[in-house]
């Protein structure tokens, strides 16, 4: 069984196999991540799925924006490590939002200019009356 995922705007194909239909099915649940069209920061769709070893025995698999280096971290069970999810956090209104991190900033640096425009639009958005005491137009 072959399955697509689209992250940005590229598509990846996954094979999956099994014995019979249902071992398939099963085997093609593991990937049970929805696809991911732009990044939570910057709005970018140039994103690639990543993966790396940490200290030699963490492993992680990403999104990774490659406009402003923002990244979308992989969940696994403890019991089930076969299978992923994308990791989220609460959006303040009882849903569950992607839980994106921005890029560090290294000391020196100024944050890539997607991200901090992204980022400016947030803060303006949620001050009250637009921030300048004046009603929004």
């Amino acid at each position: 069984m072959k399955i697509e995922k689209k992250i940005g705007k590229r598509t990846y194909e996954f094979t999956v196999e099994g014995s019979n239909l249902h071992e398939a099915v099963v085997e093609s649940k593991k990937l049970s991540f929805y696809d991911v069209y732009a990044c939570g920061v910057c709005k970018s769709d140039d994103l690639i799925l990543d993966a790396h070893v940490a200290q030699e025995k963490f492993k992680y698999t990403t999104v990774k924006c490659n406009a402003c280096k923002a990244s979308l971290n992989f969940g696994s069970q403890t019991a089930q490590p076969d299978i992923f999810y994308i990791r989220t956090k609460d959006d303040g209104q009882g849903g569950k939002i992607a839980d994106w991190k921005a890029a560090p900033v290294q000391e020196g640096q100024a944050p890539a200019p997607q991200a901090q425009a992204a980022q400016q639009v947030q803060n303006y958005s949620q001050q009250p009356n637009g921030g300048d005491g004046q009603p929004r137009q």
